[in-house]
């Protein structure tokens, strides 16, 4: 997810909101994945400060400036009133977690691959507050103290995704569960998601995130994160994501 992938998508979201005839929307990935996460190359990075640009840590007001306006990027995904369903297939990886924890409803392959493997060295999601509310206390800690990647099986089984199926029938199941919401009344639909999210709300996911938000920034201050930007400054990025999978696997 690059800044111009994210400025197109919530442009979709914008004409889908503004379509009558539009009762659910359906998201997925082109290709083998779903997402592999936030977008590292430094051309359309989604930060206007990009870590090998700097010798140590990033301007630390700035970044938490930056990385507010992502989370508000994500909580304008999270208003959107219209049902949002995710098909997910292959790796739904760090970032793309982000994504996932904006739709409403998820499909999942047996064979996709969830998990924060950025955990390890350079952030955590500002949406992580999602993560207790969805899988609870126990596996958020495994999720993001291990940085272990779970299936779609698994991601079931902790509620993390609400149906999975073997891949070759992903799509018919998307498409199924979508025709199926798009059944209800339109104003059925928008009332029980808003009722839903707010009922999150008020018990303080909102204030929650900004809170990680403000911790990501902090991360971001960190030796792990200020050395594998000076890994690619020096070396380039396939040396800094080799160098870092010799590390952490």
């Amino acid at each position: 997810m690059s800044r111009s992938l994210l400025n197109d998508l919530e442009a979709a979201f914008e004409r889908a909101k503004g379509d009558s005839s539009v009762k659910v929307v359906l998201l997925k990935g082109s290709g083998r994945s779903f997402c592999a996460g936030y977008d590292l190359a430094p051309d359309d990075w989604i930060l206007t400060q990009y870590g090998a640009d700097f010798e140590g840590p990033v301007n630390a007001v700035q970044d938490r400036e930056d990385v507010t306006e992502i989370l508000e990027y994500w909580l304008r995904l999270w208003k959107f009133p219209k049902p949002i369903i995710a098909e997910v297939q292959g790796a739904c990886l760090s970032g793309a977690g982000e994504l996932l924890a904006m739709a409403d409803l998820v499909v999942a392959a047996e064979n996709a691959r969830f998990g924060h493997p950025a955990g390890r060295d350079l952030g955590i999601p500002v949406t992580l507050s999602f993560w207790p509310i969805l899988i609870g206390m126990r596996k958020t800690k495994e999720l993001l103290l291990t940085a272990k990647l779970i299936d779609g099986i698994e991601a079931e089984r902790i509620g993390l995704v609400n149906q999975v199926v073997p891949a070759e029938d992903l799509a018919s199941a998307a498409l199924a569960m979508a025709n199926d919401v798009a059944r209800t009344a339109e104003v059925g639909l928008r009332v029980s998601k808003l009722a839903t999210n707010r009922w999150f709300e008020n018990m303080g996911l909102i204030a929650s995130t900004y809170s990680t938000a403000d911790l990501d920034t902090f991360f971001h201050q960190s030796d792990s994160y200020v050395g594998f930007f000076k890994t690619v400054r020096e070396q380039g990025m396939h040396a800094a994501l080799e160098e870092r999978a010799n590390k952490f696997g």
